[in-house]
């Protein structure tokens, strides 16, 4: 059965409304923070030429304080279902990273209480499926009505992919990011009602290449493995302006009359990757941190719903704001779910924002489980194995004080904010114990010699290992902490199933 709360069956008899007739296209890059977007923290100074993002800046709204996931899968899960990782159990890209099929899914929320008729799909990067080779389907059992795209996480090259369209896999040589625009042109030109196409690239996700020329600003970069290794950031650079370029010609493609009835969403689904993160952001205060190179994150929305043009925006935004916004912008009357608050007011009216606090939370093999919340100056974060950390925002835009460490006392501000922050979880309902530490982990991924997997008791448990195409390529018995010898492996994708669980790990 689907995740339905109290709150969605009381409110289906009164929330519908006056029809918007709109159509909505959500855009997600993968792995770009604030620093390379032209109009964010001017300390990075290398920025992407994006023609067509400073135009919806100048026809929309910016926002400066829009927080996600450190990570992929968490961020797109809090979209989808406008709630929390705690509740939704998916916290990191690797383990805790499959949403279940009983949660509610904004496709299947539009469907429950939209005035209009909606037709949806989710095109490009998935990677909320279960750990395991097949599940080819997974994105049909959230409710989504037409998949098309990348179902795992990454790929091993932007040339040779597995391509999945409602079901059915096949590899692709195509150029990733030119396939998925193709994908999107195709499907919205093909719709005749009112839609919403949630657009997913995995660009400019790692590996670090060079795009096709025509694609992008940097020059005649040398397109060797080993000069991309030196100095990655021109081509992580490359790859985002590749998916402006590509971003400007779905624009166009789309009738401009049915262009003019669109709302435009754009994200990034986490922080800058620590290789090509611009200072001050150091490589352990970006993706993958709670600190906020890890989770401050650019968006813009531009279109039809949005009268503040060219402005900026400095409420409070979490990533699980944009389910509520959406079903907004649809015509349901419904500006708060879960753990989703609307700012659908905000894109035509200069008001306080709907949050006083943000929150986020994050799994790491090294760390455990981690959470972060912020208001509108201090922010508080730890992880299980990290001592507690608070900042003032205002003061210390980079972290680098943090204000619990011994250096003075605290004033009667900042302790009313720290015991407000500190407690928020306490707040919101949860029980640390009810997260699933119980579950296997596998470090360190991706590995090149050997692999441990930690798990609760002291007796061995039965592994096998297939690979990504089924095949079985080695069994054994281990004990939690046990090294297990993978060096003669082929490079690539793996499945260590332990039990009925399985763990995703690459072998470089």
């Amino acid at each position: 059965m689907k995740y339905y709360s109290l709150f969605v069956s009381l409110i289906l008899l009164s929330c519908i409304t006056a029809a918007q007739e709109q159509n909505i296209l959500l855009i997600i890059a993968d792995d770009v923070g604030v620093d390379p977007i032209e109009g964010y923290m001017t300390e990075a100074t290398i920025k992407a030429h994006m023609p067509t993002l400073d135009s919806l800046m100048q026809q929309g709204l910016t926002f400066d304080n829009v927080w996600t996931n450190p990570i992929c899968s968490p961020t797109r899960a809090a979209i989808l279902s406008g709630r929390y990782g705690f509740r939704t159990g998916v916290y990191d890209a690797v383990i805790y990273n499959e949403i279940p099929e009983d949660e509610l899914s904004l496709h299947e929320h539009i469907d429950l209480l939209s005035p209009n008729e909606y037709t949806s799909s989710i095109i490009g990067k998935w990677h909320l499926s279960p750990n395991g080779p097949g599940n080819n389907n997974h994105p049909s059992l959230l409710g989504i009505e037409h998949y098309e795209g990348l179902l795992a996480g990454a790929v091993s090259d932007y040339y040779d992919w597995t391509f999945t369209q409602n079901g059915e896999s096949n590899p692709s040589s195509d150029y990733i990011t030119t396939t998925l625009t193709d994908s999107a042109i195709d499907w919205i030109n093909n719709q005749d009602d009112n839609w919403f196409c949630w657009l997913a690239y995995n660009a400019p996700h790692s590996p670090f290449h060079l795009p096709p020329a025509n694609m992008h600003s940097q020059g005649d970069l040398p397109a060797d493995q080993g000069s991309i290794d030196a100095n990655p950031l021109p081509y992580y650079i490359a790859m985002i302006e590749s998916l402006d370029f590509e971003l400007k010609r779905l624009l166009a493609s789309i009738p401009e009359e049915e262009l003019a009835n669109t709302t435009i969403i754009w994200i990034g689904d986490n922080g800058t990757p620590g290789g090509v993160a611009q200072a001050p952001y150091a490589f352990n205060k970006a993706k993958g941190s709670l600190y906020q190179g890890g989770i401050h994150v650019p968006m813009v929305v531009a279109g039809n719903a949005v009268t503040r043009m060219n402005e900026r925006e400095d409420a409070l935004i979490v990533s699980t704001d944009i389910h509520s916004t959406i079903l907004e912008l649809t015509g349901a009357e419904l500006n708060e779910y879960e753990d989703s608050q609307s700012f659908y007011d905000l894109l035509s009216e200069d008001i306080d924002g709907p949050r006083e606090c943000s929150y986020t939370d994050a799994y790491a093999a090294n760390k455990g489980f981690g959470w972060a919340a912020r208001d509108e100056r201090f922010k508080y974060f730890i992880w299980d194995s990290v001592p507690e950390r608070f900042y003032d925002l205002w003061e210390d835009p980079f972290e680098n004080q943090n204000l619990l460490n011994g250096i003075g006392e605290l004033t009667n501000e900042e302790t009313i904010a720290y015991a407000k922050l500190a407690n928020l979880r306490e707040t919101l309902g949860i029980n640390d114990e009810s997260l699933a530490k119980e579950k296997t982990i596998l470090f360190p991924n991706p590995s090149s010699n050997s692999i441990q997997l930690f798990f609760s008791g002291n007796t061995g448990k039965e592994y096998s290992i297939v690979a990504a195409n089924g095949q079985l390529v080695s069994t054994g018995i281990t004990k939690s902490d046990e090294s297990i010898d993978i060096s003669r492996l082929m490079k690539g994708i793996y499945f260590l199933k332990i039990e009925e669980e399985y763990i995703r790990f690459a072998k470089i």
